[in-house]
């Protein structure tokens, strides 16, 4: 029986998921199954949620409509309850079920840098995949700091995620202590996605003793990251997090176990590219 999926969000162009998909598809010999892109600009998804409902078994969420997401979710599930955001969604004969993986895919990929179990991080953004980060780290026992250029949509998520979670401008003067206190820094933000940009302040230093994440996976080397590669910290892309969250996703759609050795094998390549 052919099923369809898609990934929604604004920009879609360069996202990986559909190579991720088609090698999961293709090694349980679920032939009549096809993934793509859908570009659908801010604003719009609530205009084309009958339609996707209509043509497609599940959605894969991206920026900027995880929190619209949820907004039209019939019913979520407990994790994206907790952090407010919706980036998987399976249509069902009454309604729209609502997940969240990017919390757990984090949480997994996290293990590829040097971090303790536990800690301090800073957060930089507000928007549904800083929520999904955060309340996963609070939840593992961590304490977190959420900055954001809007310091009103920092106030908002900290005062949603409850305690253990405060906010920050996104400033030298409120940054800079923090970080030198800090295990971890997390970009959740876009900035940098054009492999110029730093989410950072100018002026702002890392120290070798913590571990900077970038969500971003295109570029493989933003400048986010190549400033702590030559501060000494240990570092890792989002490329660990989208397959982690894709093979969940994967596995709720389908039943079946995620292949994931493959799809990473899948996808390596084609981001390392962009780092060229």
């Amino acid at each position: 029986m052919s099923r369809e999926f898609a990934i929604v969000g604004d920009p879609v162009a360069t996202s990986l998921s559909p190579d991720l998909f088609r090698v999961a598809f293709a090694a349980h010999g679920l032939e009549g199954w096809s993934y793509r892109r859908i570009q659908i600009p801010a604003g719009q998804l609530e205009a084309r949620w009958g339609a996707l409902a209509h043509r497609f078994s599940g959605i894969n969420v991206t920026a900027p409509h995880k929190l619209a997401a949820r907004r039209l979710s019939t019913e979520v599930t407990p994790r994206a309850a907790l952090c407010g955001s919706v980036n998987t969604v399976t249509f069902q004969d009454l309604g729209a079920l609502g997940d969240s993986t990017d919390g757990p895919g984090f949480m997994a990929a996290l293990s590829e840098v040097r971090s303790p179990r536990s800690g301090r991080a800073v957060i930089l953004g507000a928007g549904g995949a800083a929520r999904a980060v955060a309340a996963a780290l609070l939840a593992a026992g961590w304490t977190v700091s959420l900055a954001a250029r809007d310091r009103g949509k920092a106030d908002t998520v900290c005062a949603e995620l409850g305690a253990g979670v405060s906010p920050l401008a996104l400033t030298e003067g409120d940054l800079a202590p923090h970080l030198r206190e800090s295990n971890l820094l997390v970009n959740a933000t876009p900035v940098g996605a054009d492999g110029v940009s730093s989410p950072l302040p100018r002026q702002v230093e890392l120290s070798p003793g913590i571990a900077v994440v970038d969500l971003l996976y295109w570029p493989a080397e933003t400048p986010l990251l190549r400033l702590a590669r030559s501060s000494g910290c240990p570092t890792a892309s989002g490329l660990g997090m989208l397959v982690e969250q894709a093979a969940l996703a994967f596995e709720s759609w389908s039943g079946l176990p995620a292949p994931r050795e493959q799809m990473r094998a899948a996808v390596v390549p084609v981001a390392l590219r962009s780092a060229r």
